[in-house]
C-alpha cells in the first residue's frame, strides 16, 4: 500500500535536529560521518531510500521509498559500561512508537536483543553502531528501518508492515512517534541508572520468556530455555544440564517466530 513520502527537505521540530534526504547511501553512515566532523549529537538523518543499508552483522538491509530509514547520533549517552544496554532502550522506544500508531499494545512485541515484532512478525531492522573519535568521546548511532508501506521481498522470516497492520498515517507521522518515543526512553534511561525500569518493562513485552529455544552463535549453536534477561542485558540461557548461560550476542530463534 502506498505510503506518502517524507517531506524533501532539512527540518526540525522544535528542539529536534534532523536533516532529510532523498537517497543516500545509508543514514548510519552519514551520522557516522557528521560525528567524526565535530557534530555534538542529537542530531536525526532521514532518508526516502538507501542504497547501502545495513543490518546487523553486515547484512544487507533492503531500502526501498515507502518506509522509513531514520537514524539518531548520540556522543556520550552513556559511561562504556552501561552502552551495551542501550539496544534494550532503542527496542522498546520503537516498539512504544508503533504500538501508539497502531493503537494496540499486545500486538507489539520485542525479542532479544533488539527486534520488534507486529503480531509475530518482523517490522523494524535495529543497528547500533559506536566509534571512538579522535577527541575521547564516544559516538553512538541508532539506526532504525521501519517497515511502513510494504516488507522488503525475499526475506529468511517473516515479516510485516504498518499499512499490512491498519497503519493508515504518513512517513512524518512514523517518524514523529519514532523520535518522541526515543527521547522518552532515553531519558528515563538516565545514561545507565535507570536501566533496571527498561529491563522491567523490556521483560514484560518480550516473547519467549520462559519458551525453549535455540540460539546461534558465531561458532556454535546452543539449545536451552529463555530464562530470564540479567541486570546487563545479556539473556540467560537455561542448558539440559542445570547450568545458566549468559549470552551477550547471538540470533535467538523461538519455535513459530521469525
Amino acid at each position: 500500500m502506498p505510503v506518502p513520502p517524507l517531506s524533501k527537505h532539512r527540518a526540525s521540530a522544535g528542539h529536534r535536529r534532523r536533516l532529510a534526504f532523498e537517497d543516500v547511501t545509508s543514514t548510519n553512515t552519514l551520522a557516522r560521518e557528521a560525528a567524526r566532523s565535530g557534530d555534538p549529537g542529537g542530531l536525526w538523518i532521514t532518508a526516502a531510500r538507501q542504497n547501502e543499508g545495513r543490518g546487523r552483522r553486515g547484512r544487507a538491509w533492503v531500502s526501498e521509498a515507502g518506509n522509513l530509514y531514520a537514524s539518531l547520533l548520540l556522543i556520550d549517552p552513556a559511561p562504556p559500561q552501561h552502552l551495551a544496554k542501550l539496544p534494550f532502550v532503542v527496542a522498546l522506544a520503537v516498539r512504544e512508537a508503533l504500538a501508539s500508531l497502531l493503537g494496540d499494545e499486545r500486538q507489539v512485541k520485542v525479542k532479544w536483543p533488539n527486534d520488534v515484532l507486529v503480531g509475530g512478525r518482523k517490522c523494524v531492522g535495529i543497528l547500533l553502531e559506536s566509534e571512538r573519535l579522535a577527541n575521547g568521546s564516544t559516538s553512538v548511532v541508532i539506526g532504525c528501518g521501519i517497515n511502513v508501506a510494504e516488507p522488503p521481498s525475499g526475506l529468511p522470516y517473516q515479516a510485516t508492515a504498518l499499512s499490512l497492520e491498519g497503519f493508515r498515517g504518513d512517513l512524518e507521522s512514523v517518524f514523529e512517534a519514532l523520535a518522541s518515543a526515543m527521547d522518552r526512553e532515553l531519558g528515563l534511561f538516565h545514561r545507565g541508572a535507570g536501566f533496571h525500569h527498561a529491563r522491567e518493562r523490556w521483560l514484560s513485552h518480550a516473547v519467549g520468556v520462559g519458551a525453549a529455544c535455540t540460539v546461534r552463535l558465531t561458532n556454535q549453536t546452543i539449545e536451552g530455555t529463555f530464562e530470564a534477561l540479567d541486570a546487563e542485558g545479556r539473556l540467560l540461557l537455561a542448558l539440559a544440564n542445570g547450568e545458566r548461560m549468559p549470552i551477550s550476542a547471538g540470533d535467538v530463534f523461538f519455535s513459530g517466530a521469525p
